[in-house]
């Protein structure tokens, strides 16, 4: 099965759904207290409220699948220290199936808005097998930043070329932009894979990408490996893959090698857990930057009939280079749910972060209660 993450936070949508089409709708409306609204090095703490309406659309055919997402989210403040901020996110994802051997997806996301914003938003998911996890966005913040554009589209072709090989093409391209710095970061990716089918459970993968950065670095990177992804019914999923990756003389220092690791599983018919860690090409929120080293991890259990508790934790660092500063940042975030009648859910919340881009840090902590309605929603338990 194929999973795409719900921009409203709600879990993750099954693309492979046999409902032909299906609107997508819901708001989420929270109030609380902020320490940091600005991403300050010494902010001053607001009281804040937020409304976060949702749309969508999913649509499907015999050879297609189709989902578009949008969400933005409004702030407001009681201190008058600071102004309404809004930040916008979209997404869009296709698959199509040519024929039983020809497979191809596009894939589109973006964000524009007060970065600060982000923070409050909900928070988007990357899929760790059927596990909704939080990926290195979360963790990766900047002091004084303004107003972020962040694109990110990709495409890919699969054939199959037996029943237990297949051949993948892909393409990518990120482009990030804030207006408190002068500097915008792209990077263009291209990779290469063969898959083979080791048992219906297992498959074997050997790869090579190149990664060229332009804007603030202009540079190259070029590599390969090898990986494997063991997924079992029971919700088990485990995925690693590395190898060696070499930069040229222009990026101005070699990472040598580079790695993907993620894992998820059902504790419990109740409980589930997943954990990713990284070193790759810095392709995340955090700017301008050569490589990342990423880890994150949650819990998420359902306590009563309809209750849930989720915790997540998350690291992102960088090495500096000669043209910008070494970064890192952490994040925590633990939230419990409850599922009212008629899609509406209530959740109480804290977030917090502490971060450093080249000696100029910030930390925030958030406390918020939100009521949410999402009749169509993803889930954290299937």
């Amino acid at each position: 099965m194929q999973f795409a993450p719900a921009l409203d936070g709600s879990g993750l949508i099954s693309m492979d759904s046999t409902i032909s089409k299906r609107l997508l709708v819901g708001v989420t409306a929270s109030g609380g207290w902020d320490s940091n609204p600005d991403n300050l090095g010494n902010g001053a703490s607001s009281g804040i409220y937020t409304l976060s309406p949702y749309f969508g659309m999913r649509s499907n055919t015999a050879s297609t699948q189709f989902l578009l997402q949008y969400q933005p989210t409004i702030t407001g403040y009681s201190s008058s220290a600071y102004t309404n901020q809004t930040m916008h996110a979209a997404a869009i994802a296709i698959l199509g199936n040519v024929n039983e051997r020809w497979k191809w997806n596009l894939n589109a996301s973006g964000n524009h808005g007060e970065d600060a914003t982000r923070f409050l938003a909900p928070q988007q998911s990357v899929a760790v097998g059927e596990v909704p996890g939080t990926g290195p966005n979360s963790a990766s913040y900047l002091a004084n930043a303004g107003t972020v554009t962040y694109v990110t589209g990709s495409a890919g072709v699969q054939y199959r070329k037996s029943e237990r090989d297949s051949l993948e093409f892909g393409i990518a391209n990120t482009f990030s932009r804030y207006s408190g710095f002068s500097q915008n970061n792209s990077i263009a990716t291209t990779s290469l894979g063969y898959d083979r089918d080791l048992s219906p459970s297992v498959e074997m993968r050997v790869y090579g990408q190149t990664y060229y950065y332009y804007g603030a670095i202009n540079c190259a990177s070029f590599g390969g490996g090898a990986g494997i992804k063991w997924h079992v019914l029971d919700g088990a999923f485990l995925s690693l893959s590395g190898g060696p990756q070499f930069n040229t003389t222009a990026c101005g220092n070699q990472q040598r090698f580079s790695y993907s690791a993620a894992f998820s599983t059902r504790l419990t018919g109740k409980s589930q857990i997943y954990v990713l860690a990284a070193r790759e090409p810095a392709i995340s929120y955090q700017g301008p930057g050569l490589w990342q080293t990423s880890a994150s991890a949650g819990y998420q259990r359902q306590v009563l009939a309809a209750g849930i508790l989720k915790f997540d934790v998350g690291h992102v660092s960088s090495d500096n280079s000669t043209a910008v500063n070494s970064y890192h940042g952490t994040y925590v975030d633990c939230v419990y749910s409850v599922q009212l009648d008629h899609g509406f859910n209530a959740s109480y919340s804290y977030r917090g972060f502490v971060g450093d881009t080249g000696g100029t840090g910030f930390s925030r902590n958030v406390a918020l209660f939100s009521l949410a309605w999402t009749p169509n929603a993803g889930h954290l338990f299937r």
